[in-house]
Formats: C-alpha cells, sequence, structure tokens
C-alpha cells in the first residue's frame, strides 16, 4: 500500500454540514455500513453511479477502485462527482455532496479500502476479503467536496405529530 499522508491540510472551504462536529445524522451516515453512491458524467457524455466502499477522513470522502476499471477512464483529477449516501428505509436519511476528485495510483490494496472493508464486512470477513485480492492495485479517489446537504425526514414535523394529527 503506498498512500500519501490523509492528513495533509486543504485550503478549500468544507461545506458547513460535513464540518465538525457533524449533526448526529451525519456522523451515522459516514460512519455506517452504507455505500456511497458515486455519480459522474463519462467521456460521451452519458450519466454513471456505482455504489462504492467509502471512508470518511478530515475533510474527503476516500473511496478506491482498482486499476485499470472503466471508471477510470472518466474520473481523472480535477474531474466533479456527486455521492449520496443514503438509508433504504423510511424515514430517510442522507447526506449529498458534490466537488471535484484528485486520484492517486497505489500499489496494492490502498489502507482506506482495508478501513472500509473491515467497517463493511466485520474484522474477520474485511481481512479475508482484502487477503483475497493481494496483489491487486488500486486507485485512491480523493472527493474534497465544495457542496453538501443532509436531509433527515425523521426529525420532520409530521414524523413528530401525535398519531391522530397526521
Amino acid at each position: 500500500m503506498t498512500e500519501t499522508n490523509a492528513t495533509e491540510p486543504s485550503s478549500h472551504h468544507l461545506p458547513a454540514v460535513l464540518q465538525h462536529p457533524h449533526s448526529r445524522s451525519v456522523q451515522l451516515l459516514l460512519e455506517s455500513r452504507l455505500p456511497a453512491r458515486m455519480a459522474w458524467v463519462d467521456r460521451d457524455g452519458r450519466p454513471q453511479v456505482a455504489p462504492m466502499w467509502f471512508e470518511w477522513h478530515d475533510d474527503s470522502l476516500l473511496m478506491s477502485t482498482f486499476a485499470g476499471s472503466r471508471k477510470l477512464a472518466d474520473l481523472i483529477d480535477g474531474a466533479h462527482l456527486a455521492v449520496t449516501v443514503d438509508t433504504a428505509d423510511f424515514p430517510y436519511r442522507s447526506i449529498k455532496m458534490s466537488g471535484p476528485i484528485t486520484t492517486e495510483a497505489c500499489t496494492g490494496l490502498t489502507d482506506s479500502y482495508h478501513r472500509a472493508s473491515r467497517r463493511v464486512l466485520g474484522d474477520a470477513a474485511g481481512a479475508a476479503w482484502c487477503d483475497a485480492l493481494a496483489g491487486r492495485d488500486q486507485v485512491l479517489l480523493r472527493l474534497r467536496p465544495t457542496r453538501a446537504s443532509a436531509s433527515d425526514m425523521s426529525s420532520m414535523p409530521f414524523m413528530t405529530a401525535p398519531t391522530g394529527d397526521r
């Protein structure tokens, strides 16, 4: 794994919803086992969406993809992405973010991918998954959001109204 220091300072303005301290809803989503749904426009102008394991670190959403994957033809430094992490069950919670990415070719699996696999699959299964992928190289995608919003429908007035008032 060869990944640069993920804690290097950033000069961009992080949207308020992603600044510390995070709301409880945002924190739960960023620590969840849910995939990020990454959207971009390919070179032919067609929209694309892919589920991605992710890790939130400091001011960036980190996602890893395998070297040679089709999406890398479109995902070059400076490309813009939109990402959502959202729940499937009502009342819905979501966080949406967008901005430019940087890419970093890595030898082997990225540290971020190892951490995300343990978060999603559990320690033992995550380690086994990564062991099975040993020898494959990845590219780290770093999204530093310039726009973001969060939604938590459980806090909507109609969700908290007494049953007889609905």
